[in-house]
């Protein structure tokens, strides 16, 4: 159930931020927008670790517990600055985009390999996975497409929307495979053969 909860808010904040970033790509500073959120997600949960570790009462604090305050303190400085500079970051947006698509799509490339033969899936399922990865490769090599952000913002949407049907097409294939165990083992127990069931005849 936890695994599934943090899959599903991982699907479901990639999902928000490609309608994001589709609704948005025309703005002439959507570069500057982004940087701002990424900035804000650094931020704002590294400060709230922090708050949490500092404010916890010393009998209920776990020794793990101060084992990410140093990425913490990193992770707000980093988001910190980002939301001071953003403009700094606004051309290495492009670029994390770009990579951002690779790995999601190697993600679910990788995946649908590994569990090809268990969940049954058919070869299209690596089309929109491979979108992803030559949309992010595009990104990535084309200097010229970097220089249009709103492109670059444009295409990593699609991207993230691409990331999210693959995703629902996995929860569909696992489905029909945990159906398909269910009712393969609720199938009740053959019953013999009658010429098991005879009683055993012996000639004198």
């Amino acid at each position: 159930m936890k695994r599934l909860s943090i899959n599903l808010l991982t699907n479901v904040l990639l999902l928000l931020v490609g309608i994001a970033l589709i609704v948005f790509y025309s703005l002439t500073d959507v570069l500057w927008w982004v940087a701002m959120v990424m900035g804000a997600l650094f931020a704002v949960p590294s400060l709230v670790y922090l708050f949490k570790v500092s404010f916890s009462h010393a009998d209920t604090r776990a020794s793990n517990d101060y084992m990410g305050v140093v990425p913490a303190v990193g992770g707000l400085c980093f988001g910190l600055v980002m939301l001071i500079k953003a403009h700094l970051f606004a051309g290495v947006i492009t670029l994390l985009m770009g990579v951002l698509l690779v790995v999601l799509g190697m993600f679910h490339v990788l995946y649908l390999l590994l569990s090809k033969r268990v969940i049954n899936v058919s070869g299209w399922y690596f089309l929109a996975p491979l979108v992803v990865i030559g949309t992010g490769a595009a990104v990535l090599f084309s200097p010229e497409l970097r220089e249009q952000g709103g492109k670059v913002a444009m295409l990593t949407g699609l991207g993230l929307l691409l990331f999210n049907f693959t995703s629902l097409q996995e929860y569909f294939a696992e489905r029909r495979k945990r159906k398909a165990d269910a009712a393969e083992q609720a199938l009740p127990d053959q019953p013999a053969s009658p010429a098991d069931t005879t009683e055993p005849h012996y000639e004198l």
